[in-house]
């Protein structure tokens, strides 16, 4: 049985391909803002771009958030990222606001102390194409994600 697994294992290594792809999951928790709290973030985020994106080299990403809690474990959610594509010399960058989020939360179970059962959530955006697609600072199309979120802290 070892030897069968050994063999597996090793004709799987031989099969293994190199690819090339960007994380495909939006990472965030259940929690919400409380009612009437109005919280804002920044993020900024600097990307070396894909060589297969050439002449573009690299994207520089600052974030805006803002969030607004309503009742009955809800959100409202807006951000909008200002952007700058820094490309090979010889071609112009760009630089400004890219496609605009709106999206609502909702937490609809919170973690109990000692319950094994997670806190859940769910998440619906659509990104309105407000970026300037031509540049590089939009997608020029609506799109829309639903997310399904699950939080349980071990310790």
């Amino acid at each position: 049985m070892l030897v069968l697994c050994v063999l597996t294992g090793f004709a799987l290594l031989l099969m293994a391909k190199p690819l090339e792809a960007q994380l495909p999951f939006y990472t965030d928790d259940p929690a919400v803002s409380e009612p009437g709290v109005l919280h804002f973030e920044f993020f900024n985020e600097f990307d070396a771009l894909q060589s297969s994106q050439f002449p573009d080299l690299g994207q520089n990403t600052s974030n805006f958030k803002i969030n607004y809690g309503l009742e009955h474990g809800l959100e409202l959610d807006l951000d909008f990222p200002y952007l700058s594509i820094h490309r090979a010399a010889g071609t112009m960058s760009s630089t400004g606001f890219g496609d605009t989020d709106l999206g609502i939360k909702w937490n609809f179970h919170k973690a109990s102390p000692g319950s094994w059962f997670p806190a859940l959530g769910a998440s619906l955006y659509t990104e309105f194409p407000t970026g300037d697609p031509h540049n590089g600072l939009g997608s020029g199309l609506t799109d829309y994600w639903l997310n399904m979120i699950a939080q349980k802290p071990f310790t």
